[in-house]
């Protein structure tokens, strides 16, 4: 259970995550305390995620609630496939790169895409969210206060 209690809802983000940015820069979770953050794992070679950001770039245009953030963080080992896959499918907005794959193994991802939510204060909401073409996702997210 220790291992995995970052997987319960109410714990904080991971500590000792590294997400970094497409310049390089080490980006701080705490950056969106304020914000209901909707999290979408992804890689450039994993066919499912990439189907599912479309379907995520219409809900973020889409979505009226402005509690609510979007944040793309990538898995892949090799950063250049990752900034080339961003630029192929126009991906724009909070796009990290977590090359170790330590959140992952923080958050016992077994298999990707796989979507999470944390609360306005940072703590874990939800784990094992519903996906982007999930037809309950939008008004899920239009109800978070």
């Amino acid at each position: 259970f220790g291992k995995h209690r970052a997987t319960v809802p109410g714990q904080p983000f991971p500590e000792g995550i590294v997400l970094q940015d497409r310049n390089g820069n080490v980006v701080d979770f705490s950056a969106f305390r304020g914000k209901y953050v909707y999290i979408d794992m992804w890689a450039s070679w994993c066919v499912p995620c990439l189907r599912e950001v479309p379907v995520l770039q219409k809900l973020e245009k889409t979505l009226k609630n402005k509690n609510v953030t979007f944040v793309s963080i990538s898995i892949d080992a090799n950063q250049e496939a990752w900034k080339k896959k961003m630029d192929e499918k126009n991906m724009h907005g909070h796009q990290f790169l977590n090359q170790d794959n330590s959140l992952a193994e923080a958050l016992n991802v077994r298999g990707i895409p796989f979507f999470m939510i944390y609360d306005k204060d940072g703590k874990l909401y939800q784990h094992n969210a519903p996906r982007p073409s999930h037809p309950a996702l939008q008004e899920m997210l239009e109800n978070l206060k």
